[in-house]
């Protein structure tokens, strides 16, 4: 076992380059904790409808060619790279691109109907250690320009997860764990975010050619479908929900087929993931051009024609797919919180779950472990007492749901342990944010004070006021259906029965298998699917035999994974490090989805130093059967309810002290985006309710 140390000093970077401009900088605060509450709301729509209760109302014009906070709609797409400053009140670095692809990579990219096109939002924080690249519409700056870096592209999974929002929301805190001479590019995948055209099966296709979608009606029978069937609660919340649930699925694909056979340019069944790869070769090649032909720019050699990469989640499958497709193309690639690639292409990825109950086991042990600071537990409890309390509460919840009449707005409400159990699965994504504020809530179920559990449930008001125009977070699009069910090996189209059989094999690995099931089943009956352009199951091969079956690639990869993670468990990590050449692993000790879930001093550390001199942990040896072997691994600065605090970072080295802080923003953006279709509206509004119990508690 190699293990590191978590304290030390950083690889070092370039000195900080800083603009003088600082007089609008508690406005630009302002505005991101505006944005982040709309995020946490589980919308991205278009900000300015809520503009009128936020500080910079007046700022706000009414145009939406000249809104700072929806820059998109002004831009005009070009199969070129043309940077424009956008979301200059957020970060006046910002410059954002929109650049055209050809939907069918095969054909050419032509200015013709039978040629449909993808515009792919990028949002770009250039280094800040040298200045930022000038804006296409200003006239070439004839003073001498630095050398950039490759800009490093980002993923946050999902599938669905928009690039763009990360780099908007955690890009400086990006910056400063990678170093900040470091471009961070973020882009929204096709069918994602502000890349249009949107995987949306809902919206009604236009009458006419020109004529716009009718996003607003579609987005209002997609919540009313979606209340319908949460009636039927999970997979196995009645001898009827499992039938009921695919039977819907069905219905949703067939809505999905039938749009795409109405729509001249549809996304829906080009969303697959080695599209987005070849996406992202046109990105670098893109990137290149756009360096040799700015007059004294040019790209630093190391890199140059490679893809530079964080990806998170479903973002270390898209990372590995390009691995595998572009071999020679790969530059630095971070892949963080790894997918097993063949068991995710299957009919049902069912093997994903093995260590969550580890994790809520964690749950258990760390609320002893803190005492009378979380308050699920009491005094002289054992982790099994925490255990007894938490599924008495659960089981209560399932024999007898309560209800109430909401405090605010007047309805009934209904509080079921689905809901509850679905904050219990996200927690398990962030456990030193999730655990304390899990425990504070499932303390209120036990004391019985329901009423409390008002502020989880809105008012459709809000709802009514959504413009039909803009992009809506999580689950309100079909972007991981759609990319999910293009990326499988062969068509789903199981019986009831072979569903049942799937569900109960994952029921006997984990107790949150009635989640994920509802996740993965979503593919039963899709037949959009492109016909693949690659060899059926080309993971098969690849790490099985001797080093010669080993995917080679230009630069070796770094694959990274917690001990423990819900979703992504440590062996598909190992597994996957063995499929290419000369790729390490690091195994960070700690619990959570993506290494990001906790501070560790150690994997900034060879994170740095591997974005910086190509340096890396080694790969894995002596693995058996099982995927146990030796790698290197790296300790952790926090636990839960003992999270990084500005005691502990005083004594740390300053460099140190800046890169712990970058790394907790990234776990707090992380934890508000869905992966996986976990951390939606209503688990968030949960969590979030909880922090506010929580602080209005100690405050008392």
């Amino acid at each position: 076992m190699n293990e590191k140390n978590s304290g030390g000093t950083l690889p070092p970077h370039p000195p900080t380059w800083t603009e003088t401009r600082r007089h609008d900088s508690k406005r630009r605060f302002r505005v991101a904790a505006l944005l982040v509450s709309l995020v946490a709301l589980g919308y991205l729509t278009n900000i300015r409808l809520f503009s009128h209760e936020s500080p910079i109302s007046d700022k706000v014009p009414t145009s939406v060619h000249d809104d700072p906070l929806n820059p998109w709609e002004s831009i005009t797409p070009s199969p070129d790279l043309a940077w424009h400053p956008c979301y200059t009140l957020i970060n006046p670095s910002f410059l954002c691109a929109r650049l055209t692809v050809a939907m069918d990579h095969t054909r050419p990219l032509a200015d013709s109907p039978d040629n449909p096109k993808v515009h792919l939002a990028l949002l770009l924080l250039p280094a800040q250690s040298s200045p930022a690249p000038p804006p296409s519409s200003h006239s070439a700056d004839s003073k001498p320009k630095p050398n950039p870096k490759t800009p490093m592209l980002l993923n946050p999974g999902g599938p669905g997860g928009s690039g763009v929002m990360l780099a908007l929301l955690a890009g400086p805190a990006i910056q400063t764990i990678v170093g900040t001479d470091q471009p961070v590019l973020g882009f929204d995948p096709r069918g994602i975010g502000f890349t249009t055209p949107t995987a949306d099966c809902w919206a009604r296709p236009p009458p006419c050619d020109g004529c716009p979608e009718d996003v607003a009606g579609g987005l209002m029978h997609r919540l009313e479908w979606g209340n319908l069937n949460a009636a039927y609660g999970l997979v196995n919340e009645s001898e009827t929900a499992l039938r009921f649930l695919e039977v819907g699925h069905r219905g949703v694909n067939e809505l999905c087929s039938r749009k795409d056979g109405q729509t001249k340019g549809g996304v829906l069944r080009w969303a697959g993931t080695e599209h987005v790869a070849r996406d992202m070769v046109r990105m670098v090649d893109a990137w290149e051009e756009w360096v040799d032909g700015e007059e004294g720019l040019e790209e630093h050699g190391e890199m140059r024609g490679k893809l530079v990469y964080w990806g998170f989640s479903y973002g270390t499958y898209l990372g590995a797919t390009f691995a595998r497709m572009f071999p020679e193309r790969v530059g630095r690639m971070l892949l963080d919180g790894v997918v097993d690639a063949e068991l995710y292409e299957t009919r049902v990825w069912k093997e994903s779950l093995v260590d969550a109950d580890k994790v809520l086991g964690q749950f258990f042990r760390y609320c002893v472990e803190a005492g009378t600071r979380c308050d699920l537990g009491r005094e002289g409890d054992k982790a099994e007492d925490v255990q007894r309390r938490y599924e008495a509460v659960m089981e209560r919840l399932q024999t007898a749901p309560v209800t109430f009449t909401h405090p605010e707005h007047f309805y009934p409400v209904v509080l079921r342990a689905s809901l509850f159990k679905m904050i219990v699965f996200t927690i398990l994504y962030s456990p030193i944010q999730g655990f304390p504020l899990a425990a504070t809530l499932l303390n209120y179920l036990h004391e019985g004070k329901y009423e409390l559990f008002g502020g989880m449930f809105g008012d459709a008001k809000l709802l009514c006021s959504l413009s039909g125009n803009p992009v809506i977070m999580g689950m309100l699009t079909d972007a991981q259906r759609s990319i999910m069910c293009n990326d499988k090996q062969q068509p789903v189209n199981m019986t009831l029965p072979e569903l049942t059989s799937a569900y109960e094999d994952m029921a006997s690995t984990s107790q949150f298998a009635d989640i994920w099931m509802g996740i993965v089943m979503q593919c039963n009956g899709w037949d959009l699917s492109h016909p693949h352009h690659v060899p059926a199951d080309p993971w098969a091969a690849a790490g099985k035999g001797k080093g010669q079956s080993q995917i080679e690639t230009a630069n070796p990869i770094l694959f990274l994974s917690n001990t423990y993670d819900p979703v992504t468990p440590l062996h598909a990590a190992v597994k996957m490090a063995l499929k290419f050449k000369r790729a390490g692993l690091l195994e960070q000790k700690s619990q959570g989805h993506c290494t990001t879930a906790t501070v560790s001093r150690c994997t900034a550390k060879v994170v740095r130093e591997y974005l910086t001199t190509g340096n890396l942990p080694p790969p894995p040896t002596g693995v058996d059967a099982d995927f146990k072997g030796e790698w290197e691994r790296c300790g952790v600065d926090e636990v839960p309810w003992n999270s990084v605090g500005s005691h502990e970072l005083a004594a740390w080295a300053v460099e140190e002290r800046e890169v712990a802080k970058g790394w907790q923003d990234v776990q707090r953006v992380m934890a508000r985006m869905q992966r996986w279709g976990v951390g939606g509206a209503g688990a968030q509004r949960g969590l979030d309710m909880a922090a506010v119990m929580a602080l209005a508690k100690r405050t008392t």
